[in-house]
C-alpha cells in the first residue's frame, strides 16, 4: 500500500513565504470552527505535496492569543494534510538555545488559558463524545527524526531535545541581556 504524503506548514514570522511553494494554488476553506488565519497555499516543495498557512495572516495582523487555532488544523486536515510541521519563533530561558538556532522540541507544556483545548468541546459543530488523549509523546517520532536528520545533512545547527512553555502571547519568552 502507498502512502501519500501532504505536508501542512503553518509558518509562524519567519516561515509563512509562499515562494518556497512551487505550483502555487489559493484556497479560502470554511471549517466549523470558522476562517482560519489565511488562506491556504498549496503546491510542492521538490515533488512533496504541501500546503502553506499563515498563522499570523499573510499581513502578520493577528495576535498569538487570537489565532483560529482550530479552524487552522481542521482546514489542513480537509485538504488532505497527512503531517503538519509548525514553526514558531521564540525566545529562550536556557543560555545554551541561542537566537538562530533551530530547535526540534521534545514535549511541551501549555501555560495558556484563553485558548480552546479540543476540538471535543461539546459544541454544536464539535465532534460528538469526550477524547481523553496522551500528552506523551507530544509529538510525532519519525517525523522529528526526519526534521533532525535533515536539519544535520544541510550543517543546520539543532537542538533534538526541548520542552516547549507556551504563554499567552504577545509575550516573548526570552531572558533580558544586559
Amino acid at each position: 500500500m502507498v502512502f501519500e504524503v501532504k505536508v501542512g506548514i503553518i509558518g509562524g514570522s519567519g516561515l509563512d513565504d509562499p515562494d518556497i511553494l512551487e505550483n502555487r494554488i489559493e484556497s479560502a476553506i470554511e471549517t466549523p470552527y470558522g476562517k482560519p488565519s489565511d488562506v491556504i497555499i498549496q503546491g510542492e516543495i521538490k515533488g512533496v505535496k504541501c500546503a502553506l498557512l499563515a498563522r499570523h495572516g499573510r499581513k502578520h495582523t493577528i495576535m498569538p492569543t487570537n489565532v483560529n487555532y482550530r479552524a487552522n488544523i481542521w482546514a489542513l486536515k480537509s485538504i488532505g494534510c497527512t503531517h503538519l510541521i509548525v514553526s514558531t519563533a521564540t525566545g529562550s530561558l536556557q543560555e545554551q538555545f541561542q537566537p538562530g538556532q533551530l530547535v526540534v522540541p521534545s514535549d511541551f507544556i501549555d501555560r495558556t488559558t484563553k485558548r480552546a483545548q479540543s476540538f471535543y468541546d461539546g459544541g454544536e459543530q464539535s465532534p460528538v463524545g469526550v477524547c481523553h488523549l496522551p500528552m506523551y509523546p507530544a509529538f510525532h517520532e519519525k517525523t522529528r527524526q526526519v526534521l533532525i536528520d535533515t536539519a544535520r545533512e544541510l550543517n543546520i545547527d539543532v537542538h533534538t531535545k526541548a520542552t516547549i512553555v507556551t504563554i499567552e502571547g504577545p509575550r516573548f519568552s526570552s531572558k533580558l541581556k544586559v
